[in-house]
C-alpha cells in the first residue's frame, strides 16, 4: 500500500509539474504578444506627439476647401454687389438721359433746318425751271430764270456766311437770305458784343447787305 501510494504521489508531483510548465509557456506567450501588440489602453494611455503640419493630402484638402469657400463667398458676394451697382446706374441713366438727348438734338438741329431749307429751295426751283421752259414769252422766261438763280445765289450766299463764321471760331450759325435781309440764328444762349459785331461783320461782307437788315438772334 505505501509503495503504491508513493507511485501515485510522484505521479501527481510530475502531473503538476507538467500543469505548472504548460502555465509558464502560456504566460510567457502572452508576455511576448503583449510585449509586439501593445493593448489599446496603454496606447491611448500615452501622449501622442505633435506633427509639424506637413501633411499633404490634408493640406492639399484644406487648400481645396478653402478655395471652395472663398468662390462661395464671391458668388454670395457678386449678386449683392451688382445689385448695388445696378441702382447707381439707373441713377445715372436717369440723371443723363434728357440731357444727353437735348445735346443731340442741339447738335442736329441746324443740320435739319438746313435740310428742310434747301429742299423747299430745290423744290421751287424745279417749279421755276418747268415755268422757264413753257414760258409763252420772253419776258415770263426771264422772271422765271432770275428768281432761280436769285435762289441759287442765296443758296451759295448763306453757304459761305456759315462757312466763314465756323473759320472763325465762333459759334455755329443758321443762316437765312431773303429778299427783305439776312436772318442769323446762332447756337449760343448768351451772346456777347464781340461776337455779334464779327458775325454781322461777315455777313456785311459775303452778302453786301447793309447792318441794318440783318438780325442776328439765338436759337435759345
Amino acid at each position: 500500500m505505501k509503495k503504491h501510494s508513493l507511485w501515485e504521489n510522484i505521479k501527481e508531483h510530475k502531473k503538476m509539474a507538467g500543469s505548472l510548465l504548460v502555465l509558464a509557456l502560456c504566460l510567457g506567450i502572452v508576455t511576448a504578444i503583449g510585449g509586439v501588440f501593445p493593448s489599446t489602453e496603454s496606447a491611448s494611455s500615452q501622449d501622442i506627439p505633435e506633427h509639424d503640419g506637413d501633411v499633404l493630402v490634408d493640406s492639399i484638402h484644406v487648400e481645396e476647401t478653402s478655395e471652395v469657400v472663398k468662390t462661395g463667398d464671391a458668388s454670395q458676394k457678386a449678386p449683392e454687389e451688382s445689385k448695388e451697382k445696378e441702382p447707381e446706374k439707373k441713377d445715372s441713366e436717369l440723371v443723363t438721359s434728357d440731357d444727353v438727348e437735348e445735346l443731340k438734338n442741339s447738335d442736329t438741329y441746324f443740320e435739319e433746318m438746313r435740310a428742310t431749307i434747301n429742299m423747299d429751295r430745290n423744290q421751287v426751283i424745279s417749279m421755276l425751271t418747268d415755268a422757264e421752259s413753257t414760258a409763252k414769252n420772253s419776258a415770263e422766261k426771264e422772271n422765271a430764270n432770275q428768281q432761280k438763280l436769285r435762289i441759287l445765289q442765296y443758296m451759295e450766299q448763306e453757304q459761305n456766311v456759315e462757312n466763314a463764321i465756323k473759320t472763325k471760331g465762333l459759334p455755329e450759325c443758321l443762316v437765312l437770305i431773303t429778299d427783305s435781309g439776312v436772318n442769323v440764328t446762332v447756337n449760343k444762349q448768351d451772346l456777347n458784343q464781340s461776337d455779334v459785331a464779327k458775325i454781322c461783320d461777315i455777313v456785311m461782307r459775303e452778302t453786301e447787305r447793309k447792318a441794318p437788315e440783318i438780325i442776328i438772334q439765338s436759337k435759345f
